[in-house]
């Protein structure tokens, strides 16, 4: 009996062409009743099942097909939702950052970020834009919450810039409500305070912005928030702990400020000043 199998799997089609012109021999040589239950009984019990097992089996691979592609367009489509999604992003910030420039009256570059500093707390930036684009040094900086640094050097098409976080950046900041002027400071580039008199009315939540002193930064521009107030180690002083606006791990679009004349003229005495021997 194997020996049948394998002879007939061996010789399959040998088999089926002799199986099919004996199964014609016998329906001709039959009378016509039986030709008629014959092919009832061959339709009935193998023809359709395997009309049915042929019909599924393409069916199925039309799905494999169908959801493969439907696969693919899922990916095609998740790519381009993805693209939206940051461009919709991008669109938040420039118009934050637009309504920003509208309430000064500077002249504005806008500009990206190309590279930052490698270590963990990073203290300045790369930004596209150098002395062929009108940047100049000492320049600010600003970002749709507030003020991100300076501009320490200038290239072709790149500056450097010195952010804020940066501990050698000291920046002369103001209490808005109650006008306290001090200086921006920092032990390790990520908690600021600021020194004022213990008398000061100053609280948790108050605004923190440039005081217009110092000759890089104008009067107004958001620095942070008064996170807490705690005693400095002098009875005449107190630590005015401030959270900065600009959160300095995800900047990407900026504005450089373009100095005003008088701003211009201010520096360029301080440059005079210096080659003073």
């Amino acid at each position: 009996m194997h020996w049948i199998i394998e002879f007939i799997v061996r010789y399959r089609n040998f088999c089926s062409l002799v199986f099919t012109i004996l199964l014609s021999l016998w329906m001709i040589s039959s009378p016509e009743h039986r030709q008629i239950s014959t092919a009832r009984f061959l339709t009935s019990s193998i023809f359709y099942p395997l009309q049915f097992i042929v019909s599924e089996v393409a069916t199925f691979k039309n799905i494999f097909e169908e959801n493969r592609r439907l696969r693919g367009e899922v990916v095609s489509l998740s790519v381009k939702v993805a693209a939206l999604q940051e461009q919709a992003a991008e669109n938040d910030r420039l118009r934050g950052m637009l309504n920003l420039s509208k309430n000064f009256t500077y002249d504005f570059t806008p500009v990206r970020v190309v590279a930052h500093d490698p270590s963990e707390s990073y203290r300045s930036i790369v930004i596209n834009a150098g002395k062929k684009q009108g940047v100049l040094q000492w320049m600010p900086l600003v970002g749709e919450r507030g003020v991100v640094g300076k501009v320490v050097q200038v290239m072709g098409n790149l500056s450097l810039v010195q952010l804020l976080r940066d501990p050698a950046n000291r920046t002369s900041v103001m209490i808005r409500k109650t006008r306290t002027v001090g200086i921006l400071e920092s032990n390790n580039g990520n908690e600021f305070y600021l020194r004022c008199r213990s008398h000061e009315d100053v609280q948790s939540g108050d605004t923190v912005i440039t005081s217009g002193l110092g000759g890089i930064y104008p009067p107004g521009l958001q620095v942070g928030i008064v996170s807490k107030i705690s005693d400095s180690g002098d009875p005449l002083f107190k630590k005015a702990w401030i959270k900065l606006s600009v959160d300095f791990n995800h900047i990407e679009e900026l504005f450089v400020m373009r100095l005003s004349p008088q701003w211009s003229s201010f520096v360029n005495e301080l440059d005079s000043i210096e080659l003073e021997p």
